[in-house]
């Protein structure tokens, strides 16, 4: 195995919606072509991985091998590529070109190749070991000393029915609560004590009846 001690990091250069709908795998692919075609006829892949715009990471050159992606510093480094950057700039910030997804997914697979190569003691950019390159489109010692983003919660969806209103199940469980606490205190009362129970829940179960009544109209008005 060779001697790994740097990561360096590239973009592909590619606009946002590049080759959208197909799979991670059919882009890296495209990459490929582009590497081992000619003009150039690499023997495969220059990086070593490569990361989508939804953050999943694909295997490119294997990493036993020396990449082609930095010249004259490929030989003791890893090559790790995000799709996009079209356009960017050498100081743009990450989220000018890049997803939270593909930040996140970055800085999961930096953590896991230091653990995986503890000799690894640089992260840095392909725009800092060559001037005439704005790639990776950001400055990465900045964006490593940044906060990951935070992931946005999944919206709950819309409510449908009357059924899924908590108020309204809130009335349900008031109407069952107060049916069951009338049979338990009938069963230990006799005759005349019985009714008497029985008109005091009547009436309580009628004024939940009301209330539901009350918070259907809210449904049907739209207060959800």
């Amino acid at each position: 195995m060779r001697k790994i001690d740097t990561i360096i990091v590239h973009c592909t250069a590619t606009r946002p919606n590049w080759l959208e709908g197909h799979t991670a795998q059919e882009k890296v692919d495209e990459v490929r072509k582009w590497h081992t075609e000619p003009p150039r006829s690499w023997s495969d892949i220059g990086y070593h991985y490569l990361i989508d715009r939804d953050g999943t990471i694909i295997d490119g050159r294997p990493v036993e091998r020396s990449g082609a992606h930095a010249k004259g510093h490929n030989k003791t480094s890893i090559g790790v590529s995000l799709f996009g950057g079209h356009g960017g700039a050498a100081d743009d910030d990450f989220d000018e070109n890049f997803t939270p997804e593909q930040d996140r997914a970055l800085r999961r697979l930096l953590a896991q190749l230091k653990m995986e190569f503890p000799a690894i003691t640089k992260v840095i950019g392909h725009n800092d070991v060559t001037n005439a390159k704005a790639c990776p489109t950001f400055q990465v010692d900045s964006w490593l000393n940044q906060t990951a983003p935070t992931p946005k919660p999944t919206p709950k969806p819309p409510r449908t029915s009357p059924a899924q209103s908590k108020t309204m199940q809130a009335s349900a469980l008031d109407i069952g609560t107060k049916a069951g606490a009338a049979i338990t205190a009938i069963t230990a009362l006799d005759g005349y004590a019985q009714y008497i129970v029985l008109g005091f829940v009547g009436v309580g179960v009628l004024f939940s009846l009301w209330i539901m009544r009350e918070r259907l109209k809210k449904w049907a008005d739209g207060v959800r």
